[in-house]
């Protein structure tokens, strides 16, 4: 059996629904992380064969120890991943130290992604003009299983909106194919941000070997009527000879392609519409209600909307609603 270690499954909240479908399709699922084991999901305690409790996960004598027990209970890890882009340097560590054949054992975190990139001739550059980022699941054999665009704002604000692209443009699909061969990246999700500046060069400002931050991969899903969790979990699948998944392949959106955009808003602010007025005029549209994770919170609103629309004039009326203040 393929034994999998997620580090820290709890959070970002993506990486619940992740260990659920892996464990679905077969996969033995080993948590190691250092949240309370019953504040844990109720999915990740039914999805998890076991879950390894350290003080600190920024401790790696502690996580070292941790996998060395997970190894010697249930054999040689196959794969070890955190989809945390906080953490990727100590994945790569922690692959290197159990010789873990899957994933970066060096190089591995944002910052070092985009010296890779630049070592070999992408542009490397600051924020400026328009922000779109590529967004694919990376197969085996590197090429990808699925790829979207996501259209970000120039900074994080407590009102805060983005939004998913219908399309891949064609110039950030070439450069975040290119930079994802740099990058040598397989079976993992892979990040790469792109600034368009008024008459110059596109360059990369950001490049992660994780997934997009947030609910992002959820907002493509909603728009694209796909399920990314369950392509990722039948590929890990593959690389069992005992299990027979079905093929990952290249993932086929809906069509049309629709938008999914999110928009948030603040505590202890008085806003133009409240939340039975948008709820009763989105109702058609609107995805999902939430509260963010104290994690979020500064940088993307205490609470937030999602809602699938046609057009970008939609969307741009739905994210007014939800944010112009009284």
């Amino acid at each position: 059996m393929t034994n999998v270690v997620f580090i820290s499954p709890d959070f970002p909240q993506i990486n619940i629904t992740l260990v659920e479908r892996a464990s679905r399709a077969g996969l033995r699922m080993l948590g190691l992380g250092d949240a309370d084991y019953d504040g844990l999901d109720v999915r990740l305690k039914e999805s998890l064969t076991e879950y390894y409790r350290v003080p600190t996960l920024d401790s790696y004598d502690e996580v070292l120890r941790g996998v060395a027990f997970l190894t010697f209970k249930y054999g040689k890890i196959d794969v070890l991943e955190s989809n945390n882009a906080y953490w990727l340097s100590q994945d790569g560590r922690l692959r290197e130290d159990f010789n873990i054949g899957h994933g970066p054992t060096s190089r591995a975190s944002d910052s070092e992604s985009l010296e890779m990139l630049r070592d070999a001739g992408l542009e490397v550059g600051a924020p400026e003009g328009e922000i779109l980022s590529y967004e694919a699941l990376v197969g085996e054999d590197g090429e990808p299983l699925a790829e979207a665009a996501t259209a970000w704002p120039a900074e994080s604000a407590y009102d805060y909106t983005y939004r998913t692209l219908a399309e891949v443009p064609e110039e950030l699909r070439a450069l975040g194919r290119r930079a994802t061969g740099v990058l040598d990246a397989e079976l993992t999700f892979v990040h790469i941000q792109v600034a368009f500046p008024d008459g110059a060069a596109p360059r990369i400002i950001r490049a992660s070997r994780s997934a997009a931050p947030a609910f992002t991969w959820d907002m493509h899903d909603h728009a694209r009527q796909m399920d990314i969790y369950e392509t990722w979990a039948h590929m890990l699948a593959g690389l069992d000879e005992n299990l027979t998944p079905h093929e990952p392949g290249m993932s086929q959106p809906a069509t049309p392609v629709q938008i999914c955009i999110y928009a948030s808003r603040q505590d202890g602010v008085a806003y133009a519409k409240d939340s039975l007025e948008i709820e009763a005029t989105w109702s058609d549209q609107l995805r999902f209600v939430g509260r963010n994770p104290e994690q979020y919170r500064a940088g993307m609103g205490d609470s937030y909307y999602l809602a699938v629309v046609d057009t970008n004039e939609e969307a741009d009326r739905f994210a007014a609603d939800v944010m112009t203040r009284s």
